[in-house]
């Protein structure tokens, strides 16, 4: 068994370190809402840092004060884009200082790795240290490299995801039809151990990730796990046509979009993930016009790549 101790994130949402979010969400999504940054990093440090490094260590730390863990066993993160405004920054170096001596810092910070490693450093985790990039399921690589370790050994992985947006991505987007809702940024982490305890929240009880979109990959993951149809569905929502087959495959099942309710990015299904554990824990009824009977299971199904699927079954550790 895999167990979610504690879970913080940062997004468009009121979400951070907020119990009971689910029932009080917002259509509105154009502002990042950010916390105190100075309660969980070095004010020194806080503006050498770009804002997914901010997002990144603030949740890292909360979560493992939530978990009442003082530092991780291994930190594992997943990101599509990485730090974007640094490159971004260091692209802009390269253009204007036209074959000078370029700052190394924007370059160094630019790089995937950097937000795992900024946790690293920041909470004197010197242990397993690993970044998982795989376009839109990079969140779900990284939970199923948290599984692998807690079945080797026991310990409090922390685990998350992270990407922000810069305006240079709005074109990209418009060009592969990712347009629908708005670009966003979000971060997020988890503290995953194989022990129950007085902080756990829920169950992770399976992840995967396949570059398959079939009907049936839904279907034979919910066969494995010996369900036959979850108590809620969080999808992303991003193509009608997935949409209307999961309703028409399960009918009695609240099934609800979340990217309108997070906007797009990569690491997305990290705020689903939380957003569900949130439902279950707090037993909200009604989210984004649904019903919600039964708080025992929740699926997030994220298909926002046309091709690639990734699920992951969350249980209430309760139940």
């Amino acid at each position: 068994m895999y167990y979610i101790q504690s879970s913080a994130y940062i997004s468009h949402q009121d979400t951070f370190r907020k119990k009971g979010f689910s029932k009080n969400l917002s259509e509105n999504i154009s502002t990042l809402i950010k916390p105190d940054y100075k309660e969980f990093i070095n004010p020194s440090l806080i503006r050498r840092m770009s804002e997914v490094l901010r997002m990144s260590v603030a949740c890292g730390s909360a979560a493992l004060k939530d978990a009442g863990v003082i530092t991780a066993d291994a930190i594992i993160a997943g990101t599509g884009l990485g730090c974007l405004m640094d490159t971004e920054k260091f692209l802009n170096n390269v253009i204007t200082i036209q074959g000078g001596m370029l700052p190394p810092t924007s370059f160094i910070q630019s790089t995937h790795n950097t937000i795992a490693g900024q946790l690293s450093l920041a909470l004197s985790c010197h242990s397993y240290n690993m970044t998982h990039t795989q376009n839109s399921l990079s969140f779900e690589y990284a939970l199923s490299d948290a599984m692998l370790m807690l079945d080797e050994q026991s310990g409090n992985i922390l685990a998350g995801a992270a990407d922000e947006y810069i305006d240079p991505l709005q074109p990209v987007a418009n060009h592969f039809g990712l347009n629908r809702f708005p670009l966003t940024s979000g971060a997020g982490f988890f503290v995953l151990s194989d022990k129950v305890s007085a902080h756990t929240q829920a169950v992770l009880a399976d992840v995967l990730a396949i570059n398959d979109s079939d009907e049936n990959v839904c279907k034979d993951f919910l066969q494995r796990n010996q369900l036959s149809v979850p108590d809620l569905i969080l999808t992303d929502g991003y193509r009608d046509d997935n949409l209307r087959q999961l309703r028409q495959n399960f009918s009695e099942t609240p099934v609800i979009p979340y990217t309108p309710l997070c906007g797009t990015y990569a690491t997305s299904s990290a705020f689903a993930m939380h957003l569900a554990i949130d439902i279950l824990q707090e037993k909200t009824t009604h989210v984004s016009g649904s019903e919600i009977k039964q708080h025992r299971t929740a699926l997030v199904i994220n298909q926002l790549l046309p091709g690639h699927t990734g699920l992951i079954l969350i249980k209430n550790h309760e139940a």
